[in-house]
């Protein structure tokens, strides 16, 4: 297994022989989530919706923590983090070594594949390599840039990498043809192409497996007792199905455990 799969086992697993069931002088937790991230997080209407808000109404549930959340562009959402504004982010946060380096992150509860998602009439984008000298967008602060980085390092080949300052804007980018290539989770993929939002396709091959998991400040007591009440409850999550059924009613399928051909980040 990967090194990274083993520094984020070997927090896990220390997080779980010290887990309290609740912690009575903590009674909220304020999570920054997405504004615009459909289907992880979003406001349509007026209302907030999406997976996350799925699963951090079930942690209220387990945990008897009122959940609070601040909105923004994905961006933003660190800030509130690092600024102490919020105690995490809850926005399909993928885990990378540079994360790590900053963040300590609870129990992952989702483990998604990456997708390259292309235009719909190139069915020549088949592999990582066919997206040489392509246009590659992503949006600020998200984990796109990252790996298109490692892309282009391990298959030997150039790129045109360009960031965008929102996913909304990528997206438009992207339906005026400016960008060729993005890269989403094989979740949001597939909602936004079922529901209308997206037109466009996945390429066969997996960009590589994202763990999914809710960061915390380091060296932060209050930071430590919640990341352990919350990951206490990701557990239970997983064993009584709760998980199963959150994924299944957004994407159709279950990502709530680790595929056995796990290809994770290094």
């Amino acid at each position: 297994m990967q090194k990274l799969f083993k520094l984020v086992v070997a927090g896990i697993f220390a997080l779980s022989i010290c887990v309290h069931a609740d912690d009575s002088t903590l009674k909220e937790i304020v999570v920054a989530s997405g504004s615009t991230s459909v289907p992880n997080s979003y406001i349509v209407n007026g209302k907030h919706t999406g997976h996350e808000v799925d699963i951090w109404n079930e942690i209220s549930k387990k945990t008897g923590l009122k959940v609070k959340f601040i909105t923004g562009e994905f961006n933003t959402l660190f800030g509130y983090l690092d600024s102490g504004k919020a105690d995490t982010v809850g926005n399909t946060i993928t885990i990378n070594q540079k994360r790590l380096d900053k963040y300590d992150f609870s129990e992952p509860y989702a483990y998604i594949p990456e997708k390259l998602v292309v235009q719909p009439e190139r069915e020549d984008i088949k592999k990582l390599k066919d997206i040489e000298g392509l246009t590659c967008g992503y949006s600020a602060g998200s984990n796109g840039g990252n790996l298109f980085e490692q892309i282009a390092k391990k298959q030997n080949i150039k790129i045109n990498l360009v960031s965008y300052d929102s996913s909304e804007l990528l997206a438009e980018a992207f339906r005026r043809h400016k960008v060729d290539v993005m890269i989403f989770s094989a979740g949001e993929t597939a909602f936004k192409i079922k529901n209308g939002y997206l037109k466009a396709r996945m390429a066969e091959e997996n960009v590589t497996l994202g763990l999914k998991a809710y960061p915390f400040v380091k060296n932060n007591e209050r930071s430590k007792k919640l990341r352990e009440i919350v990951t206490k409850a990701i557990q239970e999550m997983k064993a009584d199905g709760t998980l199963t059924k959150i994924y299944e009613k957004w994407y159709g399928m279950d990502f709530s455990n680790e595929p056995k051909d796990a290809k994770l980040i290094k």
